[in-house]
């Protein structure tokens, strides 16, 4: 865990990553940002909940900490990958200056999270190992949630000398893990068949009431004797039963019996697919296969009838991390951030999650004025910017505007 303030030096610390240039980077954190934001006209015609803003990030940060500290629900970020590759936007550092990059935003960006809020940085094999010490320092190891593996794309054949390249990663961590809620998302057209018997309640599958899993040592009242309808008594076949007797005893009412092979009893319990909140749902994998770049593509190609940069993330992926830490009831205007926001995929999962569900979510993206070498695009935050413009379009009669900004040095 960290030990001490992650702005301290590292020379104060007893354990950390330290790199030339880390107080710098450190003291760089907590220097005034000297400037303002200005208003830059609104994207659409109905009210501006969103927010667009084009300069630095870190000054952008640095200036929203004063209306917006601790009022963030979800980031989510898709840094440089320092990767070195030719990239139509500067993507390379040396390792030291990418950490120099990364620590004030970073540091900048926990202070704007919420306290149950979460932030998610997608990440390569280049610096996959860097970034989670930096987040392990800056969040608190302890309060890492996952990593998650993102099959980016499907490659066949060759292209790589030993092994072809597929995946990415999205470090996860919390503000404060013990009050970060339960991550879920809806179950899949395959587990609602799964839902094959109904009673009053509804329909209902049978679950094993013995608990599987690594044997350990059971806690008392989850292991005892239940009597079974003839009145025999069934022990439990595992380590533990997954109910108290307090706790079968209220709910006898969804316990099923059932004869095995060998004649003996089996205890079951139903398990509903509708709860007093809604339908059950289900926490997500670390795997997520769901989405590639080639999605990603077809979206932009979509929008602007061309490709018009490489690699760009797809929204299913942003919309699936954004339903998984934001509620889908609309009860609650939760911020969604994205301070490298590129061609703004962030903002375009919000206003499409929104428009589906009814919820209020906003986003603020922010996005410096990178050159483009595009004919149509002098820079990646016009290239963004005229993205949400699209997805405004889109979307129609009563589409929510989007407040445009600029930095001012």
């Amino acid at each position: 865990m960290t030990l001490e303030s992650p702005l301290a030096p590292s020379s104060s610390r007893p354990f950390g990553l330290a790199w030339p240039g880390d107080a710098e980077a450190r003291a760089q954190a907590v220097a005034p940002a000297l400037g303002e934001l200005a208003a830059a006209g609104v994207l659409g015609t109905g009210p501006a909940p969103h927010r667009f803003i084009e300069g630095d990030n870190l000054a952008v940060l640095k200036r929203l900490q004063a209306e917006l500290a601790g009022a963030v629900r979800l980031i989510y970020i898709d840094p440089p990958y320092n990767t070195g590759t030719a990239m139509r936007y500067h993507d390379r550092f040396g390792h030291a200056a990418w950490l120099s990059m990364m620590w004030p935003r970073l540091a900048a960006a926990r202070e704007l999270l919420a306290a149950d809020g979460a932030i998610f940085v997608s990440i390569d094999d280049h610096e996959v190992h860097h970034l989670r010490l930096l987040l392990d320092e800056i969040f608190g190891e302890e309060n890492f949630v996952s990593t998650v593996v993102w099959r980016k794309k499907v490659v066949r054949g060759r292209g790589a000398r030993h092994v072809l390249p597929q995946t990415e990663y999205i470090h996860v961590y919390a503000k404060k893990l013990a009050m970060l809620p339960a991550f879920a998302e809806p179950l899949t057209d395959e587990m609602r068949g799964a839902y094959t018997q109904a009673d009053a309640r509804g329909p209902y599958k049978l679950i094993p009431l013995a608990k599987s899993g690594t044997a350990h040592s059971a806690r008392p009242n989850l292991l005892y004797p239940i009597q079974a309808p003839d009145g025999t008594q069934v022990a439990c076949p595992t380590h533990q039963w997954r109910w108290s007797r307090e706790t079968l005893a209220a709910r006898m009412d969804e316990i099923v019996f059932k004869r095995g092979k060998d004649g003996g009893w089996r205890v079951f319990t139903k398990q509903y697919l509708q709860l007093a909140a809604g339908e059950r749902e289900r926490t997500p994998i670390s795997y997520y296969d769901r989405a590639t770049t080639t999605d990603g593509t077809a979206e932009l190609k979509a929008l602007f009838g061309r490709p018009v940069i490489d690699f760009p993330k797809p929204v299913r992926l942003l919309r699936d991390l954004i339903t998984w830490a934001t509620p889908r009831d609309g009860a609650r205007d939760e911020i969604v951030l994205d301070f490298f926001a590129g061609t703004c995929p962030t903002a375009q999962a919000v206003l499409e999650l929104n428009a589906e569900d009814g919820g209020a979510r906003r986003f603020i993206c922010v996005q410096a004025p990178a050159p483009l070498d595009d004919p149509e695009f002098a820079t990646i935050a016009a290239l963004g910017r005229a993205r949400i413009a699209r997805v405004l379009a889109d979307l129609g009669p009563g589409a929510p505007g989007v407040a445009l900004q600029r930095w001012e040095p």
